[in-house]
C-alpha cells in the first residue's frame, strides 16, 4: 500500500510589536485561532513590549495559553529590538488616533513619543541586524556550492512587515534598508466608498462590483468601481445614458435616474461622501485589528495559492505610473505568491492620471513632513529623556 500524506508545515514565527495595545490583543486572537494563516498553520507568537510593560504582556500571554487555540506552538514574551531574523511575519500597531495621517499636535503627547521611539528603534535596529543577515548569507551561498544536494531546497519566503497606516511604513522603509516590497497597511478607503455606495443603492456592499483606489491619504484619492456597478446586474436592459454604470431595475428599485450614476457623480460626489465618512477616523481598536486581519489574510493567501489576488493596500511605490518611487501610496494590488505588483486596469485613463498628479503632489508634502516630524519626535523625546538607538 502506498500511504501519502502532507508533511507538516513549519511553525510561522510572528512577531506583534506594542502587543499591549487592544488591537494586537484582537489580532493576537485571530492569528491563533487559525483565522488568517489556517487552521493547520502552527504559529510561534512573540509579544514585544517595553521593559515596564512586560508585566502586561505575561498577562496576556497567560489569557492566550489559557485559550488553548488549536494553533498556538509558543507565546513569548520580548522586550528586546527584533532583528530581521526574529520573525516570518512582523506585525506594527501604533496608538496614532490616525495612522495615516501626521499629527503635530500630538508632538508632546508621551504616548505619541513612545510610539515614535518604539518605530525608529524597530527600524534602526532591523538596519543593522540586515547587514549581519546579508553577510551570512553571502557565507551561506559559498558553502552551499561546494555541496551537491539531492533534494530540492525548500524556498524561502519573503518577510511580511505589516502596520496599522502609511506613516509608519514611511519611517519604517525611511531608516531601514529593508527591500521596499514587504511593506504593507491596510486602507480603510475601499470599504467606506462600498459602504457609501451600497447606502445609495440600497444593497449590501456585498454585492457591489470591485474598487480599485490609488491614495495618498484618507482624503486625498481616487477610486474607480468596476463595471456594472453590481455585479448581477443586467445591463442589456439598462438605456444607452446608464449602460456601463446600472441596469433599468436596479434605477426602478431605488427610484434614481441615470444622471445620479453617472461618470461625473461616481468620480466627484461619491469620492467626496466616501471623504466625509473617512474623516469619521474609523480607525479603532476593533478596525485595525480586523484591516490588519484582512490583509494578512490576503497577502498569506497568495503565497499557499497559484491564483492572482486582487485587493487594495498601501505599499512602497516601485514608480508606477509615475508616482514616485520609494514614497507610501495606497494602490490598486495584484498578488502572485510572495510578489505583488500594480494593477494596471485603468493606466490609460486621462482622468487617473490627473488624479496621480494630485497625489503625487500630497505624498511629496507628506514625505517632507515627515522628515520634520521624525526630526522634531527626536529632540522631543532626546529632551524627555527617552533612549534613541540610531545607524545612520
Amino acid at each position: 500500500m502506498n500511504f501519502q500524506c502532507d508533511s507538516p508545515a513549519e511553525p510561522l514565527r510572528v512577531l506583534i510589536i506594542n502587543s499591549k495595545s487592544p488591537a494586537a490583543k484582537f489580532l493576537a486572537v485571530k492569528i491563533l485561532s487559525g483565522e488568517i494563516f489556517g487552521k493547520n498553520q502552527l504559529i510561534d507568537i512573540v509579544l514585544m513590549v517595553l521593559a515596564n510593560e512586560q508585566s502586561k504582556a505575561r498577562s496576556l500571554k497567560f489569557e492566550l495559553e489559557k485559550c488553548a487555540f488549536a494553533c498556538t506552538n509558543s507565546i513569548d514574551v520580548s522586550c528586546n529590538w527584533p532583528s530581521i531574523s526574529d520573525a516570518d511575519v512582523f506585525c506594527l500597531l501604533t496608538n496614532f488616533d490616525n495612522p495615516n495621517v501626521l499629527d503635530f499636535t500630538k508632538m508632546s503627547d508621551d504616548k505619541q513619543l513612545d510610539m515614535l521611539d518604539v518605530i525608529i528603534n524597530v527600524a534602526t535596529n532591523i538596519y543593522g541586524s540586515m547587514q549581519e543577515v546579508q553577510a551570512d548569507e553571502t557565507t551561506q551561498k559559498h558553502e552551499k556550492h561546494k555541496k551537491k544536494t539531492i533534494l530540492p531546497e525548500k524556498k524561502a519566503h519573503k518577510p511580511i512587515f505589516i502596520t496599522d497606516g502609511l506613516v509608519s511604513i514611511h519611517i519604517l522603509m525611511s531608516l531601514s534598508n529593508l527591500p521596499s516590497d514587504i511593506f504593507f497597511c491596510p486602507t480603510p478607503i475601499a470599504p467606506i466608498a462600498k459602504s457609501v455606495l451600497g447606502e445609495h443603492l440600497k444593497v449590501q456592499s456585498k454585492v457591489l462590483n470591485n474598487v480599485l483606489v490609488w491614495a495618498a491619504n484618507d482624503e486625498i484619492f481616487h477610486a474607480e468601481f468596476e463595471k456594472p456597478l453590481i455585479i448581477e446586474d443586467r445591463m442589456g436592459e439598462a438605456s444607452p445614458c446608464d449602460r456601463e454604470t446600472v441596469g433599468k431595475n436596479v434605477l426602478a428599485l431605488t427610484n434614481l435616474d441615470h444622471t445620479q450614476f453617472s461618470s461625473s457623480w461616481l468620480k466627484k460626489d461619491l469620492i467626496a461622501k466616501t471623504v466625509a465618512v473617512a474623516r469619521k477616523n474609523p480607525h479603532g481598536s476593533v478596525y485595525k485589528a480586523a484591516s490588519i486581519a484582512k490583509a494578512l489574510q490576503q497577502i498569506w493567501g497568495a503565497r499557499l495559492t497559484n491564483a492572482t489576488l486582487y485587493t487594495n493596500m498601501g505599499v512602497i511605490s516601485d514608480g508606477y505610473l509615475e508616482t514616485i518611487k520609494g514614497y507610501p501610496y495606497v494602490f490598486p494590488i495584484e498578488f502572485s505568491g510572495d510578489t505583488w505588483r500594480v494593477n494596471e486596469r485603468f493606466k490609460e485613463d486621462v482622468y487617473l492620471k490627473q488624479e496621480i498628479k494630485r497625489i503625487n503632489k500630497t505624498v511629496k508634502g507628506f514625505h517632507e513632513n515627515a522628515s520634520i516630524f521624525l526630526i522634531y519626535g527626536l529632540i522631543a523625546a532626546i529632551n524627555s529623556g527617552i533612549s534613541v538607538a540610531l545607524y545612520f
